[in-house]
């Protein structure tokens, strides 16, 4: 089944990239959570449930004209997939740019994402899934 998670979680990360959610909403659970680092992540928001996930594409769409996650390794945990790689962005009107190395935990059950985390550096990532480098 870990397999099929990185598999999901990729799936995942295309739909992103592409503002497909209802590919997105595929592969969610009814009761997903999205934990995010940049939009939200300063005031600790939390997105419930898929029309949460929406939102927050919402939000990071209006809080930036452009933001492209390059990914450049997923993990097999198990019933964790660890995603290391970038986030680049530009602000809109300001064209305040972003360039950071993260990561994003997925936790999964029963073939659908439970729980999405994402960090602003990759150690935060690794250690929430319980690694180093």
């Amino acid at each position: 089944m870990s397999q099929e998670n990185v598999e999901i979680v990729k799936s995942l990360f295309a739909a992103f990239a592409e503002r497909d959610f209802d590919a997105a909403a595929k592969v969610m659970h009814p009761e997903v959570e999205i934990l995010p680092a940049i939009v939200g992540g300063p005031e600790r928001t939390v997105y419930r449930g898929v029309d949460g996930n929406r939102q927050f594409w919402e939000d990071i769409d209006a809080a930036w004209s452009e933001f492209v996650i390059e990914v450049e390794e997923f993990r097999d945990l198990g019933e964790q997939v660890l995603v290391l790689g970038r986030a680049t962005a530009r602000g809109p009107g300001s064209g305040i740019s972003l360039d950071q190395a993260g990561g994003w935990v997925a936790d999964l059950r029963g073939g659908r994402l439970l729980q999405f985390r994402s960090f602003s550096s990759r150690q935060e990532a690794l250690e929430a899934a319980g690694l180093s480098e």
